[in-house]
């Protein structure tokens, strides 16, 4: 009888390279889930914000985080974000994440997060994603993209 042995197609791979790419774009290493429900608890520094806008998003994409007053204020006196606000940054930085890994680079990711989605009642994925619920149905259409599904 003829055995078969078992090789590992390197499917981590794409999970390693979302990781380094949240890992990136967080400015922190990031090695599981666990690492970012701590950096939310721990509370990210407001900078954070400014790594997101380098990227390539925009003060309105980002202001469901924290108002633009309220960062200058917690900038001028060296406060983090708040664990609110750090789980937002986060959850916003693993969808742009996920999203370039599923396109390629951050212009692609971006440009398809600010296409309005019929699959997301045709609004943009970013919008979408303001709320914890949302994103993970950006998520998921991201996944199925990734997959070959139609999207």
């Amino acid at each position: 009888m003829q055995t078969t042995t078992f090789r590992p197609s390197g499917a981590r791979a794409p999970y390693e390279r979302y990781l380094d790419q949240l890992s990136a774009f967080l400015s922190t290493k990031v090695r599981n889930g666990a690492d970012l429900a701590t950096l939310a608890h721990d509370r990210l520094p407001a900078d954070i914000l400014e790594r997101l806008l380098e990227i390539g998003l925009t003060w309105d994409e980002v202001a469901f985080i924290i108002p633009r007053r309220t960062l200058s204020h917690r900038r001028d006196k060296g406060q983090p974000l708040t664990i609110e606000e750090s789980d937002k940054a986060i959850r916003l930085a693993r969808i742009l994440a996920q999203a370039t890994n599923t396109f390629g680079d951050a212009e692609r990711a971006l440009h398809w997060l600010r296409a309005k989605q019929r699959r997301l009642g045709s609004i943009t994925p970013l919008e979408m994603a303001g709320t914890e619920q949302g994103a993970h149905l950006v998520e998921e259409q991201l996944v199925q993209i990734d997959e070959g599904y139609f999207a």
